[in-house]
């Protein structure tokens, strides 16, 4: 009987195989760099939208219209923050009778910040109410493993055409923000660059909590 010898590939075959593989891999590289890039913005962006229902179906009924925000002393203060949302600080736990008061916390994974590897603007009461290295507090983080942000104004602000500029009759309006992408992935990696006061600017990315989102404020999609 003949036997069948399978001849090995030769090296001009080996040599055009290596080139397709490595063109191949310079398609790809882009490719998954951009979709790693999208399901971060997608993520933090769905995350936004649930701390926002946490917010506002849980906490903001229970305090009777309040946002994450300490009541020492029995006074509302100004210090704005989503630690509240992990810290009962000052309110009456929740009654089962009346269905008002504090019945957290409102979210689960919290993380403990490192205040040392924070960017200047989150220390910064002109882009915060509420410094976040000032004491321990519990924040929330998006994609990119920057803490979240809640900005809260008054209804003068709100309602500034120079500002929100939003029609509203509420004593405070109140949103969501997140640094962005920046450069990298970690809470020293971007800084916030929206104002309490200003628009939306830079790739920090928005939500607004009590109203419909302005449309100079919609965040641009994360395919961009």
């Amino acid at each position: 009987m003949r036997q069948n010898k399978q001849a090995g590939m030769t090296l001009i075959e080996l040599t055009v195989v290596l080139l397709v593989l490595v063109a191949l891999a310079g398609l790809a590289i882009p490719y998954v760099s951009g979709t790693s890039r999208k399901a971060l913005c997608d993520a933090t962006d769905v995350s936004m939208a649930n701390i926002k229902r946490v917010i506002m179906e849980g906490y903001y009924l229970d305090t009777l219209g309040n946002y994450p925000v300490s009541k020492s002393g029995g006074t509302i203060g100004s210090d704005y923050s989503l630690s509240y949302l992990f810290d009962q600080s000052g309110w009456a736990g929740f009654d089962l009778d009346s269905q008002v008061g504090w019945r957290g916390p409102y979210l689960q994974g919290g993380m403990t910040l490192n205040a040392a590897d924070l960017q200047g603007n989150f220390k910064n009461l002109t882009y915060v109410n509420k410094k976040l290295d000032d004491g321990v507090q519990v924040a929330v983080l998006d994609g990119w493993g920057r803490p979240f942000v809640i900005q809260v104004v008054s209804n003068a602000d709100c309602t500034d055409a120079s500002k929100w500029n939003i029609t509203t009759t509420e004593a405070y309006c109140a949103r969501l923000v997140s640094a962005g992408f920046g450069s990298g992935v970690g809470v020293g990696k971007a800084d916030l660059e929206t104002t309490k006061e200003g628009r939306l600017v830079g790739d920090d990315r928005m939500l607004y909590l009590n109203v419909p989102t302005p449309a100079v404020d919609i965040n641009p999609s994360c395919a961009d």
